[in-house]
């Protein structure tokens, strides 16, 4: 509240304990943090007693103002001022890449996979969609898969490749919270290694194989 008022805009606190501009128009703030937007933090340097000095320059006048601050949060996102900020301040910068990204597969089986959504519509597969998948219009949805990442660049073993949680099958390819782990996690591998590599899916990553055979032997007893 106190940054506000020392921009010129006064604030008051209403009965639900919200702060408001005292003009109680919200373009006040607005008008303030636009105002803001105009100064270009030009240089960065550490005084001797630890404290941070900012040239800060008036666009467009060009015009300069020197202020220390104590604490400094550089919040600029992909904008490279932050990172020649940092690099004044003599940190590292690791080149950025993209994360938290859809896996894109060019395979018929997926894009034909809504199919299931009218077999488990009979009685007989019902059963079995219940234990291992849940339906949702117009894309499926696995509850719990393990999904594995294979590189042909990377040979060593690296845990965080390898994610359990629910994925979703969609007509492009594959997302769902597995995924997109799986994507922070191996975005410098998959920058790499060009995008490409084999995935693979554990369906039921709970079942034992000799489990899911006694429990098919017995669904195929049951309903044959």
């Amino acid at each position: 509240m106190s940054w506000f008022s020392s921009h010129g805009v006064e604030l008051k606190i209403e009965d639900d304990g919200r702060a408001f501009p005292v003009s109680n128009s919200s373009s006040s703030v607005i008008d303030c943090l636009m105002s803001e937007t105009k100064k270009n933090v030009t240089a960065v340097s550490v005084l001797s007693d630890g404290k941070f000095l900012l040239e800060i320059k008036q666009l467009p006048s060009g015009s300069a103002e020197h202020v220390e601050v104590d604490y400094l949060l550089i919040a600029t996102g992909s904008n490279r001022q932050g990172y020649q900020l940092a690099s004044q301040l003599g940190h590292s910068i690791v080149e950025p890449m993209p994360s938290l990204f859809t896996f894109k597969i060019e395979d018929l089986r997926l894009k034909e996979l809504s199919g299931l959504k009218s077999l488990c519509s009979t009685d007989k597969l019902r059963v079995l969609c219940n234990e291992w998948l849940t339906v949702y219009l117009p894309e499926v949805t696995f509850p719990k898969v393990k999904v594995r990442l294979k590189l042909d660049n990377l040979q060593r073993n690296v845990p965080q490749l390898t994610q359990v949680g629910p994925m979703l099958v969609t007509h492009w390819g594959l997302s769902g919270p597995a995924i997109l782990r799986l994507s922070a996690w191996g975005a410098r591998y998959l920058f790499s290694s060009g995008y490409k590599g084999k995935l693979v899916v554990d369906f039921i990553p709970d079942v034992h194989v000799e489990s899911l055979k006694t429990m098919l032997s017995r669904h195929k007893l049951q309903f044959a």
